[in-house]
């Protein structure tokens, strides 16, 4: 109980601080009675204060004209300061008095006895101190003492006889039926005789593997297991051939945490000991092979090392060769329009069909080592389908009928050629004699084609780049103009008109210019007659010549009236 003088403007109280502690489980909440004396002058009631700290009152309680303040809801442990203040009023309150602080319940402590050590049936007794700032009574809690030693809660008293050799630790406490000290842990270890104990304990390695040999592919390795012993076993190590050693966790069932390991066979062995020194051993001899994160190297060599290919066969045969720092365990490919496979062989490889399609072929050939490791080469093969289409070709000049007539020794063609895949050539032949290419292909011509006299069979053959031809043919008969013409001729009159009637001998020629008095009047077609209507009554002088040629006839001349 602490007792504080409080002053305020009106009277001098005494304010009695009293820390009343109900009995409660530490999930129930304390209670805090606060009592003062009343002031000797008229007040109306009285204002608590309450907070944490005597610097920071947060909570204000009016508990009317009554001098007994009771919080129910104090946390265990927990620090709280008051003050109170007197009012008048509702509006007139005087000053606060001195700040109390206190605590509901003060955590309990314990006081650790150190590290004990005894012999199987060896008689031991320890007395465990604990004390509670409040002066409250206290209750004592151990857990892991060996087997045949007890503990008496109520006064903390450890007494028996320890039965199974081995190390034990003890964590205890102390509880004032709310809240518990922190625990304190010892250790004790109960030993056998040496006299008495010659049996060696037994050790297992159960894990990773219960076999004697295990390979990893991680540089650190944990190892577990049991032991037993007709006593205890007081300790379990290990050790590693290629360096490193350590005390496992536990002992009856025990384990190790990253063991470090080296390159090749790691020869580990693990020991357990009991109290007497008698010990046992298990060995596991770990191969360690490093994780394999070199690539494999792999090369495409045929048809081709470069990284494209054209072809126009429907198919290809691919090889080449891999190489890895550790081996090659297989070789596929893939093609991109369709089709995989895996190669025979791996360091030397092949893949003898590969299916292709029309267009590009992106075909990829993976390697893969057995850590999964891959790499890959790439080629790209176009294939062109073969050219079964035939082109056409016509021909157009100077006809685009199948024969022609000529009086001309020579004639020129011309025309035009198509094909799907393009035309790569247009040749001519003359079954009378002469053959020749003509200019472009498309659109062609043949200026100057050599004509024997009657008929020449002319053939324009169109050629693509897969050897598909067509043809057109031309039958051109050549018939050689006579050295003159014939003309011979009469005039004849009714009234005011005159006619001329003019007739000649046929000649090679489709048209023939007519002239009179050295004038040509007409052209007209090479029939062999004309009538020609002049004015006057002459005489007129006629001629004929063979259009656009130099063959003419002779020359007549007609006068009126005879």
């Amino acid at each position: 109980m602490n007792v504080a003088s409080l002053t305020t403007s009106r009277a001098s109280l005494t304010v009695t601080f009293l820390l009343s502690l109900v009995a409660a489980t530490p999930a129930q909440a304390d209670s805090l009675t606060l009592l003062w004396d009343p002031s000797v002058d008229p007040v109306v009631g009285y204002a608590v204060y309450v907070g944490a700290q005597s610097s920071s009152l947060t909570q204000r309680h009016d508990v009317g004209n009554t001098t007994t303040f009771t919080m129910t809801n104090a946390v265990a442990g927990q620090q709280y300061c008051f003050a109170v203040a007197a009012y008048s009023s509702l509006t007139a309150e005087g000053p606060k008095s001195a700040t109390v602080c206190g605590f509901s319940d003060q955590v309990p402590t314990l006081a650790n006895p150190g590290n004990r050590t005894s012999t199987v049936g060896q008689a031991v007794t320890l007395q465990l101190v604990g004390s509670d700032p409040d002066g409250l009574p206290v209750s004592y809690s151990a857990a892991g003492l060996p087997p045949g030693v007890t503990l008496m809660s109520g006064t903390g008293f450890v007494s028996g006889a320890g039965t199974t050799a081995g190390t034990y630790s003890v964590t205890a406490s102390v509880s004032d039926g709310v809240l518990s000290s922190s625990p304190v842990s010892f250790t004790w270890t109960v030993t056998a005789s040496s006299s008495s104990d010659s049996s060696a304990p037994t050790v297992t390695i159960a894990s990773p593997t219960s076999a004697s040999s295990f390979t990893s592919s991680g540089s650190t390795l944990t190892l577990s297991g049991s032991a037993a012993d007709n006593v205890g076993v007081t300790s379990v190590t290990w050790a590693s051939d290629r360096g490193g050693s350590g005390t496992a966790t536990g002992a009856a069932s025990w384990s190790v945490s990253s063991i470090g390991l080296q390159v090749g066979a790691n020869v580990i062995t693990v020991r357990a000991r009991d109290a007497a020194g008698n010990q046992g051993t298990d060995v596991l001899t770990v191969t360690y092979t490093p994780p394999d994160a070199t690539l494999p190297t792999v090369t495409i060599a045929s048809p081709t090392t470069l990284s494209s290919f054209a072809t126009t066969s429907s198919s290809l045969a691919i090889s080449g060769t891999a190489t890895d720092d550790v081996g090659v365990t297989q070789v596929r490919w893939v093609n991109s329009r369709g089709g995989d496979g895996t190669a025979s062989g791996t360091t030397s490889w092949s893949a003898p069909v590969v299916a292709l399609q029309g267009g590009t072929n992106i075909i990829t050939v993976t390697a893969r080592d057995a850590a999964g490791n891959q790499s890959t080469d790439v080629l790209t093969v176009t294939y062109s389908l073969p050219d079964a289409s035939a082109p056409t070709v016509s021909i157009l000049g100077p006809t685009s009928v199948s024969t022609y007539s000529t009086a001309s020794s020579v004639v020129t063609l011309g025309g035009t050629a198509s094909d799907d895949q393009g035309v790569t050539a247009v040749t001519w032949t003359n079954d009378r004699g002469g053959s020749g290419f003509s200019s472009g292909t498309t659109s062609w011509s043949i200026p100057s084609v050599s004509l024997q006299g009657g008929a020449n069979v002319i053939t324009v053959t169109a050629q693509d780049a897969a050897g598909n031809k067509s043809a057109d043919v031309l039958t051109v008969t050549y018939t050689a103009p006579p050295s003159s013409i014939v003309l011979s001729g009469s005039l004849y009159s009714s009234g005011r008109w005159v006619r001329a009637s003019l007739t000649w001998t046929l000649v090679s020629g489709r048209y023939v210019d007519v002239y009179r008095n050295g004038v040509r009047v007409t052209r007209t077609s090479n029939d062999g007659s004309h009538t020609d209507g002049p004015k006057g009554d002459g005489p007129f002088s006629y001629r004929v010549c063979v259009s656009g040629t130099s063959v003419c006839s002779n020359t007549i001349t007609l006068t009126r009236g005879q």
